[in-house]
């Protein structure tokens, strides 16, 4: 016996189907009754099956996993959202990764986290009743307001960054940080919700092979290719809603999935401060710190990222009250008296696919070599994926039928440098990096002109020569269509004053000693600052201090050299003189792409 409104099989005698709610005619001699389907049959089967409990009264949103509805809880009188899983999925991995939502949503006991209330099964669905929110969510804001201004920034970071610290320090990763899942009560509270694709970070099998699960737009690199999710993904996840939150547009869009995903794999998020002034410097940096596209570049936990954003100065006149409070007007709709913010507009991606990848990003084999011994260090690349979901929807990589993610099907290097002879399966390129100036570069005994060049795949010895500093050599293995970028830090060799036979001493003329030079300064200053590139790495006098922007390094006294240098990118160098406990900011310097104006 089969329902006669959805076909679906049907216990013999059963007046209603399961699944849709429809009424059914058993007796094939009845008059025949005319059914009209309910509009929402999960709502129809909802309101049986929980009469008595719960006072079903409307839809307030669906994802592709759960369907979210306002209630009345008839025992309390209280009203609940209630978030349900259609009959139709909710089963194997949805069934378990919603009851383990479940599990880990109730154990988070925080103000900033939406509480979970009951969790049980009504016919064939599951559902889970939560506090109802009455308010927005921080997208509808966006979307009506434009830019915000900043002590209502400050005050949705910090909120909702202390509330995945706390998370986290549970065992629980987010994966789906977005506006629509940052909700303002009317009294201006920020509360993150919908941990339904969250997962405890222990609980590995979960997540089937093959799949990733976010929102394009939000998603971090290591998301994107399907690699380890950690803390350090909600926080770009974060970054990215700041970004929309201060400019009111996110920092990569396309015209595809693929194309946001690839921004967010190699395209460097625009400068804030280039369309909106009135940014705090401080801020700048923690959102830049967490758009990193390499996870060791981000927060090592995000309770620090919680404290920075803490530390972050108020704008003059105002309070951290007058964030909750401005929050609170545009929560409620009385948000006429919020100023609007005017911004310029943010500049043109560079189309995708034709992006150099920076050189923090994960799966890049870069080749380092110090001294005289050289050091091969391969990071190892993502397994391939097949499928995704994204966004509660699913997007489906099929490989075999060759419509596939760049990014998941073969991991893209450096970009390839422009040569005469195309890229073959048998050979790859080998890039070098640093090189000091006059150098003179052999392959194999063969001279290598250029930084740059295309060899057969097979093990080469290259030996690099430059006046004034120690050669360097070492064995490397050329991959097949691929580029190994070999990173030069010679030393440089000690500088001996030639020897002369002198005279006796009673022959000796007197000589008067000029005045020795001064001793270079004593004691410790510190240097500011900012690349552009992100990914460009900072240099002093040949030392790393890190990557896009360094606040306050400390430097010893005396002149020094500062090198910026970036893949695809000039090098700069600037010299500059460090006094003993005194700033030196070099504020914003920025890179001119190789080859460009």
């Amino acid at each position: 016996m089969n329902c006669t409104n959805c076909s679906a099989e049907l216990a013999d005698g059963a007046v209603f189907c399961s699944s849709c709610g429809a009424p059914q005619v058993n007796d094939p001699g009845a008059a025949t009754i005319t059914f009209k389907a309910p509009e929402d049959p999960i709502l129809f089967a909802l309101k049986r099956e929980l009469a008595g409990d719960y006072d079903v009264e409307k839809e307030l949103g669906r994802g592709g996993m759960a369907v979210v509805y306002k209630a009345v809880e008839v025992a309390l009188n209280r009203t609940v959202a209630l978030k349900v899983v259609p009959p139709e999925t909710a089963s194997g991995n949805t069934a378990e990764r919603f009851k383990r939502e479940a599990r880990m949503a109730a154990s988070l006991d925080h103000q900033n986290i939406i509480p979970v209330y009951r969790v049980a099964q009504a016919g064939n669905m599951l559902y889970m009743a939560m506090k109802f929110v009455e308010g927005k969510a921080v997208d509808t804001i966006v979307e009506q307001q434009g830019p915000l201004p900043i002590p209502i920034v400050l005050e949705v970071l910090r909120a909702s960054a202390h509330a995945l610290a706390y998370a986290h320090e549970h065992g629980i990763v987010h994966r789906d940080i977005k506006g629509a899942n940052i909700l303002i009560d009317k009294d201006g509270r920020v509360l993150v919700s919908d941990f339904g694709i969250a997962r405890a970070v222990e609980e590995k099998s979960m997540t089937a092979s093959g799949m990733i699960i976010g929102t394009p737009y939000f998603m971090s690199p290591e998301q994107c290719g399907g690699l380890k999710v950690g803390p350090q993904s909600d926080q770009y996840s974060l970054g990215i809603m700041a970004f929309q939150m201060l400019t009111g547009e996110v920092p990569f869009d396309a015209d595809s999935v693929m194309g946001i995903i690839q921004h967010h794999y190699m395209t460097p998020p625009p400068d804030i401060a280039a369309v909106r002034d009135d940014v705090p410097e401080e801020l700048l940096q923690v959102i830049y710190r967490s758009l990193n596209k390499d996870v060791g570049d981000r927060f090592e936990t995000t309770a620090m990222f919680a404290d920075a954003l803490d530390a972050v100065p108020d704008p003059d006149g105002t309070s951290k009250r007058e964030g909750q409070s401005m929050l609170r007007a545009l929560a409620t709709g009385a948000g006429e008296s919020i100023p609007k913010i005017r911004t310029a507009s943010l500049p043109p991606l560079a189309p995708t696919g034709v992006m150099p990848r920076p050189a923090s990003m994960p799966n890049v084999p870069v080749i380092r070599t110090r001294g005289t011994t050289g050091s091969v260090k391969a990071v190892p690349e993502p397994k391939s994926n097949t499928g995704m979901i994204v966004g509660g929807g699913v997007v489906l990589a099929a490989v075999a039928a060759g419509a596939y993610f760049m990014f998941v099907q073969k991991p893209k290097t450096e970009t390839t440098p422009t040569v005469a002879a195309p890229v073959v399966a048998e050979s790859g390129f080998v890039k070098f990096a640093n090189l000091p100036d006059g150098a003179s570069i052999t392959i194999d005994d063969q001279a290598f002109s250029g930084d740059s060049a295309q060899f057969p795949s097979r093990d080469v010895i290259y030996k690099v020569k430059a006046p004034g500093y120690k050669s360097t050599s070492s064995a490397v293995r050329v991959p097949a269509g691929r580029t190994f970028t070999i990173e030069l830090a010679m030393e440089k060799e000690a500088v001996v004053a030639p020897v002369s036979k002198l005279p006796p001493a009673a022959s000796r003329p007197t000589v008067v000693q000029a005045p020795s030079a001064p001793a270079a300064p004593a004691g410790e200053g510190t240097i500011t600052v900012a690349a552009d590139p992100v990914f460009a790495n900072i240099l002093v006098d040949g030392t790393s201090l890190g990557s896009g922007r360094v606040i306050g390094a400390k430097v010893r006294a005396g002149s020094h050299t500062v090198t910026i240098s970036a893949d695809g990118y000039d090098t700069k160098s600037i010299s500059i003189t460090v006094q003993p406990n005194t700033p030196v900011s070099l504020g914003k310097v920025t890179l001119t792409k190789t080859g460009g104006p």
